[in-house]
C-alpha cells in the first residue's frame, strides 16, 4: 500500500486566496514495481458549510 511522508496533512489559507492557488502538496511512495507502483490522488467525500468539498479544493491525481 502507498506511504504516505507525513501522517498527516493540514493546511491554512488567506480568506480571499486566488483561484487556483497551491495550498498544499501531499506525497507519498509506493515499493511496487512498474504500474502497481503508480499512486493516484483524489479528495475524500466532504462538505464545507453544506457545499462539497470539491467546490472549494481540486487535488491534481497524478502529483498530490
Amino acid at each position: 500500500a502507498p506511504v504516505f511522508a507525513e501522517a498527516r496533512y493540514s493546511a491554512r489559507l488567506p480568506e480571499n486566496n486566488a483561484a487556483g492557488a497551491l495550498v498544499l502538496r501531499v506525497r507519498a511512495g509506493n515499493a511496487d514495481w512498474g504500474q502497481n507502483a503508480r499512486v493516484r490522488y483524489r479528495l475524500g467525500e466532504g462538505r464545507v458549510r453544506g457545499a462539497p468539498l470539491s467546490s472549494y479544493v481540486s487535488v491534481e491525481a497524478e502529483t498530490g
